[in-house]
């Protein structure tokens, strides 16, 4: 259980004036809420996250990239690498024989260049010793990459049981909307909230506060304002 998912005075809340009820706790800033606010956004940034961020994952784990295999001319040194197609093709291949050779290779990070004389043993764990092309190279590459890019990426479902406050600033952040606004919104106890996060890091709304009840507000909410 995270202890950041806790009940908490998110933020303050814009608009209050000093007659209304809640202007106390919520119409100014206070040690409360500084503390609470602190708390959701660690909370936020953990668990609030596309799937797969290839700006964090490792390498070898990523879905975007290629697993290519050389070896060094004259020692057999095996160089294992996973670049984007593009990133390949940075590199400069001549034809020797039946092998394309290449004078340098990128690093791990496909940044910083290694001088040297490196042969092309696989792709993928296909041999491609009898191919002495660049241009044939490259071609196996970038019809991989298009393979990749049809791969239907798997789910990530986490579901929060968490107080409406939390859910409700969860919500503003991931809308990017003004979160002094939070308490705008009503929902209520038992209701579902439902968000996606695209792959590209673009959020959209499902429903917001859905109770699936055919009975009148003020049954369900904790809202207890005369004008539910």
């Amino acid at each position: 259980k995270d202890k950041n998912l806790n009940e908490a005075d998110v933020d303050v809340v814009a608009g209050l004036k000093p007659s209304d009820s809640l202007f106390k706790d919520y119409g100014t800033l206070n040690s409360q809420i500084l503390k609470d606010h602190a708390a959701v956004e660690a909370a936020f940034t953990a668990h609030m996250h596309r799937a797969v961020d290839h700006k964090k994952v490792k390498r070898d784990k990523r879905e975007d990239v290629i697993h290519f295999t050389f070896s060094a001319s004259g020692t057999g040194k095996k160089h294992e690498r996973y670049w984007t197609a593009k990133e390949f093709a940075r590199l400069d291949g001549a034809t020797e024989g039946d092998r394309v050779v290449f004078p340098f290779l990128l690093d791990a990070n496909a940044k910083k260049r290694t001088e040297g004389r490196f042969l092309m043993d696989a792709i993928e764990g296909t041999e491609f010793k009898g191919v002495g092309d660049k241009a044939a190279l490259q071609a196996v590459v970038e019809e991989k990459a298009k393979q990749l890019k049809k791969k239907v990426p798997e789910k990530q479902v986490e579901i929060f049981v968490v107080h409406q406050n939390i859910i409700r600033y969860m919500f503003m952040r991931l809308m990017q909307f003004d979160t002094t606004a939070w308490l705008n919104f009503g929902g209520g106890n038992c209701t579902m909230t439902q968000l996606r996060i695209k792959r590209t890091g673009d959020v959209s709304c499902d429903f917001f506060g859905d109770h699936g009840s055919m009975m009148p507000v003020s049954h369900y909410t904790f809202n207890k304002s005369p004008d539910v």
